[in-house]
């Protein structure tokens, strides 16, 4: 017996364009901020603590 494929919702009307003009700035902000050497040392510290 098959079951039943459960609706996704999706974005529609203004929610939707405000969506994707927020994530189209997102993809262009060259302001971006890179945590790479900061989550490093977080888990070099965690590495340390046992964790």
């Amino acid at each position: 017996m098959a079951v039943a494929i459960r609706s996704i919702p999706t974005l529609q009307g203004e929610d939707a364009e405000r969506f994707l003009k927020e994530a189209e700035y997102a993809e262009k902000n060259e302001r971006k901020q890179d945590f790479g050497d900061k989550i490093l040392l977080v888990r070099k510290f965690l590495r340390e603590q046992g964790f």
